[in-house]
């Protein structure tokens, strides 16, 4: 079984952001502040968006824009799930 840690790793791979301390470390600040609710939902997707449009922008030429950017997206989803219907982040 793969830890959160080995998790996290992995999808910041796969979607082209190394697992630096610093993709890490803006995942956990931006889901402490949805647990504040210092940030809220739109926020946050603003923020999703824009690294999903950096990192897609990037995107090997083996592969469609459509279909890599809906893999950025899942693997975000995976990174940072938000339930839309709430302020905070979806537990796991």
């Amino acid at each position: 079984m793969q830890s959160d840690s080995d998790r996290v790793r992995a999808d910041l791979d796969a979607i082209g952001m190394r697992a630096s301390g610093s993709a890490v470390g803006l995942l956990q600040l931006l889901k402490e502040l949805l647990d504040a609710r210092v940030l809220g939902h739109d926020a946050v997707e603003r923020i999703r968006e824009a690294i999903i449009a950096d990192v897609a922008g990037a995107r090997p030429r083996s592969q469609t824009q459509a279909d890599f950017e809906k893999r950025v997206r899942e693997r975000m989803d995976n990174l940072l799930p938000l339930d839309p219907e709430a302020e905070a982040p979806v537990a796991h």
